[in-house]
């Protein structure tokens, strides 16, 4: 199973840093344009605030999988770092994984239906009439599903790695 995982994810993480610079790169060019047009050409564009909030909402959805699969997020390991027994504070790891494993799934239950509903509004960006708001909130639930993905494979890999038969001593 461990396997299967890290392939997924592999392939998964690799989509997701070439759409995170992407994201970045075209985010930095609406913000600089912004910036050409409001102060050296006088007419600010409508639209490249706006779309930027949006870019700037994905990166931070997406950019949390890729911190998911590094096992990277930040943690308050006070608790923690107070057990000097190995065993327990692999305990504590894994019941911290596990609460964050919940609430990835939280926000998929919630999350798909919702922005569902959004998109059958057909709410549009004020200032992008080709724009629907539903896709800003898709974006969310869909990383969920990609951090749940990430955050398995980082349990399985707690456990095995700590409780596994090939444990050396």
């Amino acid at each position: 199973m461990l396997s299967i995982l890290k392939a997924v994810n592999t392939r998964i993480t690799k989509v997701v840093n070439v759409t995170l610079i992407i994201m970045l790169s075209l985010m930095t060019v609406f913000i600089f344009a912004q910036v050409v047009f409001r102060y050296i050409l006088k007419q600010p564009l409508s639209w490249s605030e706006e779309l930027s909030r949006y870019l700037f909402t994905g990166i931070t959805v997406f950019g949390a999988v890729v911190l998911y699969r590094r096992n990277a997020h930040i943690n308050v390991t006070l608790l923690k770092d107070a057990i000097k027994i190995k065993a327990i504070q692999t305990v504590i790891d894994i019941i911290a994984q596990i609460m964050t494993l919940a609430f990835l799934l939280i926000i998929i239950w919630y999350g798909f239906p919702l922005s569902f509903k959004i998109l059958n509004f057909n709410v549009i960006s004020p200032s992008m009439p080709w724009f629907k708001i539903g896709y800003v909130y898709i974006a969310l639930p869909i990383a969920a599903f990609f951090s749940v993905l990430a955050v398995l494979e980082v349990t399985t890999s707690i456990i095995i790695k700590n409780f596994g038969k090939n444990k050396e001593a």
